[in-house]
């Protein structure tokens, strides 16, 4: 049908209001011009550098400069190369064996890596704390039952059932994070805020709200970074760090593709775009209100227009999403449903679930560009189908919390995105009942995408595994609770002469390769 509303030209723009960068920054120089210094902004605060407890993706860049792993990514790559272990085997469905590499020291004086500083990394997520936490990333090591050390530098990963995921969610992620066991010990809380690593960086300021310093470990065993001071500066708003790149206070950052636009012809500045794995959708709490009929949620699905939507959003730079796995990912399901607007069915959909139109739901999405502007679209299409929406934008701090706790509770409509890896089951174990109250904010709960979820995990056969990663896709998209909208886009934002290196995800910066060319 021909909507009321349609997006024909690059016009629904949302500016985000935002200080000079010198007012925030006084004082500052040009920092990289030595090649000794960099300073990348970060869009989410860092909270928590000990691995097992991290907080996100921000949390994540920082343990990867500041830890090693058995095995890595080349730069700019998913392809594995050898970091801390100088072999790493599948020699059986439920054994990987690890020889590390000798003479890689902890910062700090802790002494040398260890087998045994495997075991007791990798183990932590296998248990709480001492104050009873478990780690919201247990999952990563699902099924391993013990790390056997067989001497100072070689041991064997154990698991109760064959593991497919293991290499990309853990091994390779900040997860396999190696720890020195007697750091944690004696450094207790502080290791959350100063851990001791053997990686490249160490960190060496930690102002919460503000950012991070890191600096080069001189006792580090592999290729020294360029750099030798790295700064991570938390700015939330985005035109305040556009406006810091401008006045170069700032080396890097991420920008909307609407801010990359604007400055990609700005002397001095270089901006690159690429597709991610990230995925985006609106979702529906399934337990509020009237949202709890499936009829409901059906007539706004058909009520939107995701083309128009993200056209507002990313300015015909995104690509439509039909289903949870993207292209390229184990599981993509390449005849998803694509659905089209109908505003007449949609209305009658509430008729027959008995809503009184107008009725008004809010929409709560975080406070960037692209969101904003989907969001206006989405209110405009909505509302012609007798659906008033309110608009509740967020900073970062309350946006990610909006959907935990009580507040998830009393959530309603939302945008959100999740940053993938190259394993189906990381992206889908967000979507089980036990993430109800944390991450799973449609509160979805449905026991056969369960079984299929854990099936999946444990399947070594590449296509039954692959049916399995579609079924539970059609689950999802039987619950009506989920409107994909796009895998989204990367832009980033640069100094000239500063190369960058991120993953094909868009979301991992490999900070030890940043360099000056």
């Amino acid at each position: 049908m021909t909507s009321k509303f349609e997006i024909t030209r690059r016009g629904v723009l949302v500016g985000a209001a935002g200080l000079s960068a010198a007012a925030i920054f006084p004082g500052s120089t040009v920092l990289a011009a030595d090649g000794k210094r960099v300073v990348l902004r970060i869009a989410k605060q860092i909270q928590n550098i000990d691995p097992p407890f991290r907080t996100g993706v921000s949390d994540g860049n920082v343990i990867h400069a500041v830890f090693q792993t058995l095995v890595g990514y080349k730069p700019g790559e998913f392809t594995h190369v050898m970091d801390a272990a100088s072999k790493v085997e599948q020699v059986s469905p439920t054994e990987i064996a690890f020889t590390l590499k000798p003479g890689q020291m902890f910062s700090g004086g802790y002494g040398e890596m260890t087998g045994d500083d495997v075991k007791f990394s990798f183990e932590r997520y296998l248990h709480p704390d001492a104050d009873g936490k478990v780690s919201s990333y247990k999952s990563d090591w699902a099924n391993l039952v013990e790390v056997r050390v067989h001497d100072t530098y070689s041991g064997s990963l154990i698991f109760s059932k064959p593991s497919p995921a293991v290499w990309d969610v853990a091994i390779v992620g900040s997860s396999g994070a190696i720890q020195s066991r007697k750091a944690v010990a004696a450094l207790g809380a502080k290791h959350s805020q100063t851990p001791i690593g053997s990686g490249p960086y160490k960190v060496a300021s930690f102002e919460p709200q503000q950012g991070l310093t890191l600096v080069a470990h001189t006792d580090y065993a592999g290729e020294k970074p360029f750099f030798d001071t790295c700064d991570l500066r938390y700015i939330g708003n985005e035109k305040t760090a556009q406006l810091a790149l401008r006045a170069k206070e700032i080396d890097f950052t991420e920008l909307s593709t609407e801010a990359a636009n604007e400055i990609a012809n700005v002397a001095g500045l270089k901006v690159t775009k690429h597709p991610s794995l990230r995925f985006i959708w609106m979702g529906m709490n399934m337990q509020r209100g009237a949202l709890a009929d499936i009829r409901v949620r059906q007539a706004i699905r058909l009520a939107v227009d995701v083309d128009q939507m993200i056209l507002a959003g990313y300015q015909g730079d995104a690509q439509r999403l039909n289903s949870m796995i993207p292209p390229g990912i184990l599981g993509f399901w390449t005849d998803a449903p694509v659905y089209q607007r109908d505003v007449e069915k949609a209305r009658a959909l509430l008729a027959q679930a008995g809503v009184k139109t107008p009725m008004t739901l809010k929409l709560t999405i975080l406070n960037e560009p692209s969101f904003q502007n989907m969001a206006l679209v989405a209110q405009a299409l909505l509302g012609e189908a007798g659906i008033n929406v309110e608009i509740d934008q967020r900073e970062a701090g309350t946006y990610w919390s909006s959907g935990k706790g009580q507040s998830g509770e009393e959530l309603e409509l939302f945008f959100l995105r999740f940053n993938a890896v190259v394993d189906p089951n990381f992206n889908t174990r967000w979507f089980l009942p036990d993430q109800i109250g944390d991450w799973n904010w449609q509160r979805f709960s449905d026991p056969q995408y369960a079984k299929l979820h854990e099936e999946s995990s444990v399947n070594t056969d590449k296509d039954s595994r692959e049916k399995q990663i579609i079924e539970m896709q059609k689950l999802m998209d039987a619950s009506a609770s989920m409107v994909w909208l796009t895998n989204d886009v990367f832009a980033f934002g640069a100094r000239e002469g500063l190369q960058p290196a991120v993953l094909p995800n868009g979301n991992d910066w490999q900070m030890r390769f940043f360099r000056q060319v």
